[in-house]
């Protein structure tokens, strides 16, 4: 853990692309640990733009400021609101911080903005991450689209963006697949956890010079990147649940890799 944790907080930080389904998550595997783990869990809404919740937030940003606040306030787009929030989470940031350090719950699960690439490539999120790992072990649980699973190029794709991820925010992070229900042809899946097998599926996959600049990729990740299993999850009916858990509390009590 953190020499810096100064509690035994576990903070989750859910990241992911418009529609993953990122926000019913964070409502649903939280109901399920306090009702399967029977710990103690709040939660944080980090998103100015949601229109609604699937949980009771503890902390909504979203009394302090909306995208359409914002909108209607500075005349401003859709994209150039949800900037200026960004902006504005980061001149927040000691009103959020202290919310959630006198939060009383063994887990905190935070929801952060639908537009992931604002929270990860601005300053506001990066910040927040850094001055969040003060008040206990934050992980990033990654959750990604089953759009994204549909080529090997595209695998590859998604192992570089949670290693993006993990550079920029400089914490752990788990990769989710959220909408396993909803895939039919599921044998792509194993091939994130079978490096040997996504090359050979890239040099059979016949994309052209896609496969050419994903195989070429493949040896950064394979340094770089640590050794991961893909989380298969659905918000909805709970699968994956037990799995996710297993994996965050190994990273929890530092006694594992996610192998």
């Amino acid at each position: 853990m953190d020499k810096n944790a100064a509690n035994n907080k576990q903070l989750l930080v859910f990241l992911g692309p418009a529609g993953s389904g990122k926000t019913t998550l964070a409502g649903s595997y939280g109901n399920w640990l306090e009702k399967r783990m029977k710990v103690k869990v709040n939660f944080v809404n980090l998103d100015p733009g949601a229109e609604m919740l699937c949980y009771n937030a503890d902390f909504d940003v979203r009394k302090l400021f909306t995208v359409r606040e914002i909108m209607n306030k500075e005349r401003l787009g859709p994209n150039g609101a949800f900037i200026r929030c960004m902006d504005l989470i980061l001149k927040k940031k000691k009103i959020i911080l202290d919310s959630i350090s006198e939060m009383n719950g063994e887990y905190v699960l935070i929801d952060t903005p639908g537009q992931m690439e604002l929270f990860v490539f601005r300053k506001a999120g990066p910040e927040l991450i850094s001055e969040l790992r003060k008040l206990g072990h934050v992980i990033c649980v990654l959750i990604i689209d089953p759009l994204m699973t549909d080529s090997p190029s595209s695998l590859v794709a998604m192992i570089l963006l949670s290693l993006v991820v993990q550079l920029r925010l400089e914490v752990d992070n788990v990769i989710v697949l959220n909408k396993i229900d909803a895939i039919k042809n599921k044998t792509l899946l194993n091939l994130v956890e079978n490096r040997k097998k996504l090359e050979r599926a890239l040099v059979s996959a016949s994309e052209g010079l896609i496969s050419d600049i994903a195989l070429s990729l493949i040896d950064i990740i394979g340094e770089y990147a640590p050794a991961s299993r893909l989380v298969k999850i659905s918000a909805l009916k709970e699968i994956g649940f037990e799995e996710l858990y297993d994996i965050l509390h190994e990273i929890f009590c530092v006694c594992g890799d996610l192998t």
